[in-house]
C-alpha cells in the first residue's frame, strides 16, 4: 500500500493554473474568476485585494503576464484578466480594508524607503501588528510612482489600505550607514531604496544561503528588494508584499528565504483541453459593464489538472478529488477498532470498478485503483472488510468452481493438448449454448483443445482476500500443468488481463483473435453497431481489431464510439461495487449507453447484460457469430445463471465425452410458487430461489411465523451462512405443502434466533 501512497507525492490535482504560476502575486485566479462568473464583485475584489496589497495600483501597472501563459490565447483569445480586476474594482461596493483586532508584537522592523516597495512591505508587516518605521529621504511616499500614474490613484491606495495600521514614517530622513539605524534596536530592516539606490553593500554580499538579498548580521535581518535589485514597478510591488511574508517568517523561525522568483507551476502544456473557442468578450466602454465582466470570466476554463475527476466515474459520483479519497483509504485502513475510528472510504472502497483508467490518464501515472485494491486487503487482514459487499460474488464464484459447474478436462482420449478454451465463469451462466458451440467449432480446427471451466479467481482479489486469491491461482497453474501446458484461449477478457498479471508463465490469447485466425464464423448481420470495447481490454489492440474484423466479416457497419474507444470505459460491473452501492453502478450504465444511440457490440458478457438490463439494444460478438443474435433476448435470473452453469456441464460431458451427469438438487418437501414480479425482485436482491424454498421450509417445519390477519400472510426468517433471508408467503394447500411467495427481502447481517417467539419458547439449535 505505501508503494501507492508514495505516487501521491507528485499529485497535480491541488497544482496551481498556468496563469497563477506566471502572475507574480500569485493570486487565487481560479476563486477571483468564479467569484466574477456570478457577478459577485465585492467578494471577487477582496480576493484581489489580498493578493495584490494595493488593487488600484496593482490594476494600472499590471500588463497581464497572465495572458501569456492562458491556454485560450490560442482559442478566442486569453481571459482578459486586467479587465475583469478593473471591473472587480469598479463595482465593488465596499473597497475599505479590513480593520482586524491583532495584538501587537514586540519585534521592531525599519523600512528604508517609501516608494512601491516599501509601502508594500508596510501593508504586509502592519497588518501582522510589528512595530514599524520608514525612512524616506523625501517629503512624500510613492518614490517613482508619481512619473508613471496619477498620484490620486496610488494615494487614495494607500490611505483605504493602510487606515487601520499603525506605523510611522520619517520624512526628510536619509540614512546613509546602517549604523544610523543602531538606536531603533530593529530586528529585521529592508532596503528599498529604489533603482541606483544604496544598498549597503548588501547585494555585494553572500547571504548564508547563497542569497544576495537577505543577510543576518548581529541578530538583524537585512533585506533588498523593489527596483533596488532590478525589479519592474508590477514585480516591485509583488516582491515588496512577499518580503514582508519573508521578515515575517524571519522573526518568527530565525530562516532567511528570499523568493527569487514567482512559485511555478508543474502543469504541463496541453493538460487542458479546450473544446471550443469562445472569443473574447469586447467592452463596450472604456471598461467592462457588469454583464459583459461576468461573460468573459464565463470563458475561463479553470485550468488545473483534473485527469482523473473527468475519466473516473467514481470521483464523479461521489464528488471527490484524488487525495481527498486516499486521506480517507489512510483512514480508513488505520490499525485500531474500526468502532473507535472513522472509516470513511469503507463502502468507497468496494464501490470502485477497478477499470485502471485513473492510471491510465494521469499525468504521473498514480494508480487509484491499486491503491482502493490494497486498501481492500488491509481491510481483509484487519477483519473489518465489509462481508455484505463482496458475499454473493463469492458464493457465486464457489459454485461456478464447483463439482456441479466446473470442468477441466482434456479431449476425449488425450492427455495433453495444445490449447485450452477458458471462457470464464459468466458467459457459461448467461449463453450456456455459446460455449458449446464455440468448443465444438474449436475441436474442428484444433483436435487437441481441453475445456478449462471455472472462475479465474477475481472476486476473492476483489473482495481482499489475496491469500485465497493465491491459492485459486496455485490450483489454476496444477490444472494447466496437467493438460501439457496448453495456451489458453481466453474468452473473457478480464480473465485474460488477470492471467497475464497474476500467471504470466501460462501462454494466453483471445477467443476473438483465435476465431479470426481460424475463420471460425458463420453468422450474418447487416445492421449498425457501435464497439463497446470492455475496460478490461485496455492494451489488449489485437482483441479489440479482431472483434472489429469479425463484426466487418459478416456484414455489421461499425460507427466509432469515441470516448470508449479511447479510454475503456467500464459498464460499472468491475470490481463488484453495484452491492456496495446501487445508485452508483446504475448511474456508471446510464452514463456508458448515454454514449451512442445506436446499439452496441461487446465482447464481455458483464458488459452485454449490464447494458440489456438498462434497455440498451446490445449483442455480444459471439452472439452474432454463431446466430444467436435474433430474436428478444432473455437476460437469466441469478437462479437461472446457476442452473445453466449446472446444464451447461452436464451437455459438455454428453456431447464430448459422452458421459452422463447427474444434476443433484436438494429436495424440498414443498413447492413455492411466485409471480414474475417477485422473481424480478429475487433477481435484484440477488437472492437464489434455492434459498427462499429453505426459508418457507424451515419456517414451516419450526413453526417461527408471523401471522397478518389483515392479508392473510405468514412472514418469518431463515439465517443461511451470514445472511438472514424474510419470506412473506400464502398458504395454497398445507397438506400437499403448496404456498405462494408474496415478497422477500434480505438483511446482509446475521440475526440469531430468538429463544422465544409468539409467546413461546423455543429451540434455538435448528438446522
Amino acid at each position: 500500500m505505501k508503494r501507492y501512497l508514495k505516487s501521491f507525492d507528485s499529485c497535480m490535482e491541488k497544482e496551481i493554473p498556468y496563469c497563477v504560476g506566471d502572475c507574480p502575486f500569485n493570486m487565487e485566479i481560479l476563486n477571483f474568476i468564479e467569484k466574477a462568473r456570478r457577478g459577485a464583485f465585492k467578494a471577487a475584489f477582496k480576493v484581489y485585494r489580498n493578493a495584490v496589497g494595493f488593487p488600484r495600483i496593482a490594476n494600472f501597472l499590471c500588463d497581464g503576464p497572465c495572458k501569456r501563459a492562458c491556454p485560450r490565447r490560442e482559442s478566442g483569445g486569453a481571459i482578459e484578466m486586467p479587465l475583469l480586476e478593473k471591473a472587480a474594482v469598479e463595482f465593488a461596493t465596499d473597497t475599505s480594508a479590513t480593520d482586524y483586532n491583532i495584538p501587537l508584537k514586540k519585534e521592531r522592523i525599519a523600512i528604508i524607503g517609501a516608494g512601491l516597495s516599501g509601502m508594500a512591505a508596510l501593508l504586509r508587516l502592519s497588518t501582522k501588528k510589528y512595530t514599524i518605521e520608514v525612512f524616506e529621504k523625501s517629503d512624500r511616499i510613492g518614490g517613482h510612482l508619481y512619473d508613471t500614474m496619477d498620484p490620486e490613484i496610488f494615494m487614495k491606495d494607500f490611505e483605504e489600505q493602510l487606515a487601520h495600521q499603525e506605523y510611522e514614517i520619517h520624512f526628510n530622513r536619509e540614512i546613509c550607514e546602517l549604523s544610523d539605524l543602531k538606536d531603533g534596536n530593529f530586528d529585521a530592516v529592508f532596503i528599498a531604496t529604489g533603482k541606483d539606490g544604496p544598498d549597503f553593500g548588501l547585494l555585494s554580499a553572500q547571504g548564508p544561503t547563497g542569497d544576495r538579498f537577505c543577510m543576518e548580521q548581529e541578530g538583524t535581518g537585512y533585506f533588498a528588494g523593489g527596483e533596488l535589485i532590478g525589479d519592474s514597478p508590477l514585480y516591485a510591488l509583488a516582491g515588496g508584499l512577499a518580503v514582508g511574508t519573508v521578515i515575517d517568517n524571519y522573526l518568527k523561525t530565525r530562516s532567511l528565504y528570499y523568493p527569487r522568483e514567482s512559485r511555478r507551476t508543474r502543469m504541463c502544456q496541453g493538460l487542458v483541453k479546450i473544446d471550443e473557442a469562445a472569443a473574447a468578450v469586447v467592452p463596450s466602454g472604456k471598461g467592462y459593464t457588469k454583464e459583459e465582466a461576468m461573460a468573459e470570466a464565463a470563458r475561463c476554463v479553470e485550468c488545473q489538472c483534473r485527469a482523473c475527476k473527468d475519466h473516473c466515474d467514481l470521483l464523479a459520483f461521489s464528488s471527490k478529488g484524488p487525495i481527498r479519497v486516499k486521506d480517507e483509504i489512510i483512514a480508513t485502513t488505520l490499525e485500531g477498532k474500526s468502532e473507535l475510528k472513522a472509516t470513511p472510504a469503507k463502502r468507497l472502497m468496494s464501490m470502485c470498478n477497478q477499470c485502471g483508467i485513473c492510471k491510465e490518464v494521469c499525468p504521473e501515472e498514480i494508480d487509484l485503483d491499486g491503491l482502493f485494491l490494497a486498501g481492500r486487503q488491509k481491510m481483509h487482514n484487519q477483519g473489518k472488510m465489509p462481508w455484505p459487499y463482496h458475499d454473493f460474488w463469492l458464493r457465486d464464484m464457489a459454485q461456478a468452481n464447483s463439482h456441479e459447474a466446473s470442468l477441466i478436462r482434456a479431449p476425449k482420449g488425450m492427455n495433453t493438448c495444445g490449447y485450452a478454451l477458458f471462457p470464464g465463469c459468466q458467459l457459461g451462466a448467461s449463453e450456456p449454448e455459446l460455449i458449446v458451440k464455440i468448443y465444438d467449432s474449436l475441436l474442428n480446427q484444433h483436435p487437441d483443445t481441453a475445456m478449462f471451466l471455472r472462475c479465474c479467481g477475481v472476486p476473492e482479489l476483489w473482495a481482499g482476500d489475496k491469500a485465497k486469491f493465491d491459492m485459486g491461482l496455485e490450483e489454476i497453474r496444477e490444472n494447466w500443468r496437467q493438460l501439457g501446458e496448453p495456451t489458453m484461449i481466453m474468452g473473457c477478457m478480464t480473465c485474460m488481463k488477470h492471467f497475464k498479471e497474476y500467471l504470466p508463465e501460462i501462454p494466453v490469447i483471445s477467443l476473438f483473435e483465435i476465431l479470426q485466425e481460424w475463420e471460425i464464423s458463420g453468422g450474418c448481420c447487416e445492421e449498425t453497431y457501435c464497439v463497446f470495447d470492455p475496460c478490461s481490454a485496455r492494451g489488449e489492440e489485437d482483441a479489440r481489431q479482431a472483434v472489429r474484423n469479425l463484426a466487418e466479416d459478416i456484414g455489421v457497419t461499425l460507427e466509432p464510439l469515441p470516448d470508449n474507444n479511447e479510454y475503456y470505459t467500464c459498464c460499472g460491473y468491475g470490481g463488484h461495487g453495484a452491492i456496495a452501492n446501487p445508485e452508483y453502478a446504475d448511474f456508471v450504465a446510464k452514463k456508458r449507453i448515454a454514449e451512442s444511440e445506436t446499439p452496441y457490440i461487446t465482447y464481455c458478457i458483464n458488459c452485454r447484460d449490464i447494458f440489456l438490463k438498462q434497455g440498451k439494444k446490445a449483442h455480444h460478438i459471439l452472439e452474432l457469430l454463431f446466430g444467436e443474435g435474433e430474436g428478444q433476448q432473455h437476460l437469466p435470473t441469478v437462479t437461472e445463471r446457476q442452473e445453466n452453469r449446472r446444464v451447461l456441464k452436464q451437455t459438455l460431458l454428453e456431447f464430448f465425452w459422452e458421459e452422463e451427469m447427474e444434476i443433484k438438487r436438494k429436495e424440498y418437501p414443498i413447492t413455492v410458487e411466485m409471480s414474475d414480479e417477485v422473481k424480478a425482485k429475487l433477481d435484484k436482491e440477488r437472492i437464489l430461489e434455492e434459498q427462499i424454498l429453505h426459508t418457507v421450509d424451515f419456517c414451516q417445519r419450526h413453526g417461527r411465523t408471523i401471522l397478518n390477519e389483515e392479508t392473510g400472510t405468514l412472514s418469518g426468517y431463515c439465517v443461511i451462512g451470514y445472511m438472514t433471508y424474510w419470506a412473506e408467503y400464502k398458504v395454497l394447500d398445507e397438506a400437499a405443502g403448496r404456498f405462494e411467495l408474496v415478497n422477500v427481502y434480505a438483511h446482509r447481517t446475521k440475526i440469531e434466533l430468538e429463544a422465544v417467539w409468539n409467546g413461546i419458547k423455543q429451540d434455538i439449535d435448528l438446522q
